[in-house]
């Protein structure tokens, strides 16, 4: 009989960096995300999906829940994530990092430290795009790919929009609640605070917009934002950008 494996800490954190980025509906075996996991890590697919569940018990973000059997390393991870998003991306860039080449004429010594030394000049750079990356494929995958004012499908035109601008607030940076899946032109307009979201989630357009310009940008748009099933845009950050764009807009004219 083989022996029941526990979760390490590890495993759990690359469960919930794959949670985070996988649709809600696909938290099944047949998931080829799940099963790439499930043979790096040495788990069978229906394990990790399993684990997903549970992980979804605890999402507070979510009207279903997983199911209830959760361990201690369980709630430990996602208590520690919802305190800094950041913690998973190295997860995720293990999921996505080449084998390192090895290097003809150095010992392994001198790679090494070579490569320390390479690693501290470029870290931050690299946590930082690679936070971009996770943060793009988190909310995209929330909102099903597609914007959601105007339901363009096309990942090449959409945008994770932040809603508390990324050089504003870096503790608010990778927080789910603060995207929403736009179109490129959406994006823009939403960046420089000339529309914005109610409490219900309908579109407000800035009153210095011209007129021309506020019909293009409600041409072909739903009355208020299509949601996700989960991470909800939060009323607090909607509330933050809608006081920049009011504040922009009393802004006294340069020169």
């Amino acid at each position: 009989m083989a022996t029941r494996r526990n979760w390490t800490e590890d495993e759990v954190t690359e469960a919930l960096s794959l949670y985070l980025r996988l649709p809600f509906g696909k938290f099944h075996s047949g998931t080829p995300q799940i099963i790439h996991m499930a043979e790096r890590i040495g788990r069978t697919p229906s394990s990790v999906a399993m684990k997903l569940s549970n992980l979804a018990a605890l999402d507070e973000t979510l009207p279903q829940k997983g199911l209830a059997n959760l361990s201690a390393m369980d709630r430990q991870m996602w208590a520690r994530y919802r305190q800094d998003p950041s913690f998973v991306f190295a997860a995720y860039e293990a999921q996505l990092e080449p084998p390192k080449p090895q290097m003809a004429g150095f010992s392994e010594q001198r790679q090494a430290d070579w490569i320390a030394k390479q690693s501290e000049v470029t870290r931050r750079a690299v946590v930082q795009r690679r936070g971009q990356s996770f943060f793009r494929e988190m909310i995209l995958n929330n909102y099903r790919s597609r914007c959601a004012l105007t339901g363009i499908d096309d990942a090449r035109l959409l945008t994770a929009s932040h809603i508390v601008g990324w050089q504003e607030d870096k503790a608010q940076r990778f927080y789910p609640e603060n995207g929403i899946c736009l179109n490129a032109l959406h994006d823009r307009a939403f960046d420089r605070h000339l529309i914005s979201f109610d409490d219900d989630y309908r579109m407000l357009i800035a009153d210095d917009m011209p007129d021309e310009a506020k019909r293009k940008l409600t041409a072909g748009v739903s009355e208020s934002l299509q949601l996700p099933e989960r991470f909800l845009p939060d009323p607090a950050y909607l509330q933050h950008h809608r006081q920049r764009m009011a504040e922009r807009q009393n802004r006294p004219p340069l020169g």
